[in-house]
């Protein structure tokens, strides 16, 4: 059963920055993960397989490897998470995280990239519902960046980490999308949810 927070998004229509009420610590941590993770989906709407891929910038970064970022971190974390591991046991067909620079130059097309984005966002959120303790230690990934003396943190800090990853791509694809054709998140949510972006409020 979709926790709270899933059919909060799956009902609703997510306006442009507000994220969605959610009752309850961990539904209030999933629920801004999965509004993040909505929003840099919404940065490639009515955009070619081409524009996606494009790298319209100063940032070597393009939408398509926003995309495939972001799925695999929330795939990956969330497993972490949940199995309290620090090595994420992800299915095969998601595989294990890529570099960004992997990701930017991953020749699938957009529709296939927002396949395999839409797989693990469902797989991530059937993973945060799975957890049961919020305060459980999580094993610290094995990584060079993360202070050596530093064991674990607990399943709350890892969900925010989460987040911040997201938020800070979101942004990176808020300006990609306005350098590729000048439209903006407010118009974007708008013209996802079918609303007239011009309309009086």
């Amino acid at each position: 059963m979709p926790s709270s927070a899933v059919e909060v998004l799956e009902r609703g229509k997510i306006m442009g920055f507000l994220v969605p009420q959610a009752h309850g610590e961990k539904d209030v941590l999933i629920i801004h993960i999965l509004y993040h993770l909505a929003q840099v989906r919404t940065t490639v709407y009515g955009l070619t397989n081409e524009q996606a891929h494009s790298v319209p910038s100063a940032s070597s970064l393009n939408l398509t490897g926003l995309l495939r970022h972001c799925a695999l971190v929330a795939a990956g974390w969330s497993n972490m998470v949940a199995q309290q591991t620090n090595v994420p046991d992800v299915p095969e067909d998601i595989g294990e995280d890529m570099y960004m620079e992997d990701c930017v130059s991953h020749p699938a097309t957009l529709d296939e990239t927002l396949e395999f984005f839409d797989r693990c966002v469902s797989y991530a959120s059937e993973q945060m519902e799975s957890i049961t303790d919020l305060s459980a230690p999580m094993p610290v990934p094995d990584a060079p960046w993360y202070p050596p003396e530093l064991e674990s943190w607990e399943a709350r800090w890892a969900l925010t980490h989460i987040i911040g990853e997201l938020a800070r791509h979101v942004g990176h694809a808020d300006i990609i999308r306005e350098s590729i054709d000048g439209k903006g998140s407010y118009e974007l949510n708008d013209l996802v949810d079918g609303l007239d972006p011009n309309r009086e409020w």
